[in-house]
Formats: C-alpha cells, structure tokens, sequence
C-alpha cells in the first residue's frame, strides 16, 4: 500500500470513529427517535454523503456502534490458539461482562429493547451486529478448539452463562452497582461450569 493510500484509509478510519464517538452521545441524549443524522453530522463534522457512505442509514449507524463494542469484545480470540480453553473463555467472559455493564452501554441496551417494535428493523440490524456475530465467533472457536459437536447451542449458552443476574439488575437498577471483583467472580463461576460440563481440561 503507498503512503498516500496508507494515509486515506488511515483518515477514513479516524472520520468513522469520530460519527461513532458523535453518534452515541446523541443517541444516549435524545434516543434513537429522537435523533437525526444532522445531529451526529454536527458534532462530528464530515458530510451526509460521508455518513451514508460509511454507515447507509440511522439503523446502520447504530449497528454500526454495537458492532465495533462486539469487535472489542471478542480481541480474546485473537490469541485463542496460543492459551489453552480456560484463558480464553475467562478472557471472553471479563471483556463481555466488563463492556456490557457500563452505564452507557447498558443505555443503549435499553434502548434498542425499547424501541425495537417501533424500529424492527433496528432491532435486526443490532442482534446481527452485536450479539449474533459473538456467538458466532465463538461457536468456530468452540468447534476448531475444543471440537465440540454442538459447538452453536454451547456458544450461546455461554454468553447467559457469564452474566449470571449482574445484567439483569443492572438493566433494572435493582442492588449495588456490580464492582469488577462481582464480574471476575460470575465469570470464573460460569467458565467453570461450562468447561466441566464439556469436560474441558484446564
């Protein structure tokens, strides 16, 4: 790649952060309703044409965010084939757990669930983004790793697994905010269980 190409995609990929950094804090302000594309344009600068380029739509663009938090999410399988199974899935599970619980992230869950029968296909778009390519990722893991025969069924219920009722309370403001001691807990509780129940040697 020449230095004048290197430089385009790096400007291209800093522009996308700045309409996802913009983005999300118009969505936590004003909800997905609420929100206009002329909004994020003005905090973040850039074009419509731009945005539409990137992102295709208000939908896309906040697919979008909950796909880069899923990228982020699943960094642990970048290393998966130099650690053994237990690392890997305790790796996992802290990232997930420790990105979902954040007040802002569990906002934009909220909304989503909110708004998904006003916006279907929001809905759609965001699960296909976010928790669907996980479980995807994992499940290829689980069935290349550890050759488990239903590697898909597993994955997803690992994903439930790590979150014990911390989510849940969370998104109901029910109980202490979860400290990272109560994160690390659940999650080597669940990688437990789920790596006995395969029969996983650590």
């Amino acid at each position: 790649m020449s230095e004048a190409s290197h430089d385009k995609v790096t400007k291209g990929a800093r522009r996308r952060a700045a309409m996802l950094a913009a983005a999300t804090q118009v969505f936590l302000e004003k909800g997905f309703g609420g929100a206009t594309l002329d909004d994020v344009i003005a905090r973040s600068g850039g074009s419509r044409a731009t945005l539409y380029e990137h992102f295709g739509d208000k939908e896309g663009l906040f697919a979008a965010i909950i796909g880069d938090l899923c990228a982020r999410m699943a960094a642990p399988f970048d290393i998966a084939q130099q650690k053994n199974p237990w690392t890997v899935l305790t790796a996992l599970g802290r990232t997930y757990m420790t990105m979902l619980m954040t007040p802002a992230n569990l906002a934009l869950y909220r909304m989503v669930v909110a708004e998904s029968r006003r916006f279907p296909r929001l809905a759609a778009e965001v699960f296909a983004a976010g928790p669907e390519t996980l479980a995807v990722r994992l499940t290829a893991y689980l069935r290349a790793e550890l050759r488990v025969r239903t590697a898909d069924r597993a994955a997803r219920i690992f994903l439930e697994m790590v979150k014990g009722d911390l989510h849940t309370r969370a998104l109901f403001g029910v109980g202490p905010r979860a400290t990272k001691k109560d994160i690390d807990t659940c999650v080597r509780e669940a990688v437990r269980i789920f790596c006995d129940g395969l029969a996983v040697r650590s």
